[in-house]
């Protein structure tokens, strides 16, 4: 797996120039935003923490822009809520990290997480069972325990369609809630 982190690395980079080059010929292209900010985020992967939360700012926008120009692209409210997910558990220490490198650190909250996971399944019912563990983790954390069970619940009677459903499948049967 070592080996392959320098070639999916370079995979990742050249994937974001293109992206880039999509973005130049075609601002309102929906599918390139989204892409653009997926693959930012990979590319974030490979850097260091201040790269990473540079960068955070830019995945956010793109991902917006995403759902501004396709507000019915289920996947995309999807990837926007893991974003906020994943803002919204930064600890004291990682937030005040940020505030130091920048003047503030990228902000959301388990709610409006919890609002674009919804909107998803609203647009396309069962259309990735990750959107449902997502909405029983974030019903989790804001406290709502009957509601993570219910999610939870509908995640397991999602069908694993590929290798990840299977493995979120796996995520959900070890959700304690």
């Amino acid at each position: 797996a070592e080996k392959a982190a320098p070639a999916k690395q370079a995979l990742v980079v050249e994937a974001l120039e293109l992206a880039d080059r999509a973005l130049a010929a075609d601002e309102a292209c929906a599918p390139c935003h989204k892409w653009y900010a997926i693959l930012l985020s990979d590319v974030g992967a490979f850097g260091g923490t201040t790269e990473k939360i540079k960068n955070s700012f830019r995945i956010a926008e793109h991902f917006e822009k995403a759902v501004a120009l396709a507000p019915t692209d289920a996947t995309s409210r999807h990837l926007l809520g893991v974003w906020c997910f994943e803002v919204a558990k930064l600890s004291w220490i990682e937030k005040k990290a940020a505030a130091a490198l920048f003047a503030a650190p990228p902000q959301a909250t388990y709610e409006q997480a919890l609002d674009h996971f919804a909107a998803a399944e609203q647009m396309d019912p069962g259309f990735y069972p990750k959107n449902r563990l997502m909405l029983a983790r974030t019903c989790q954390k804001l406290g709502r325990d009957g509601e993570a069970r219910e999610w939870r619940a509908r995640c397991l009677r999602s069908e694993a369609r590929t290798p990840e459903d299977a493995e979120t499948l796996e995520e959900a049967e070890k959700l304690k809630v």
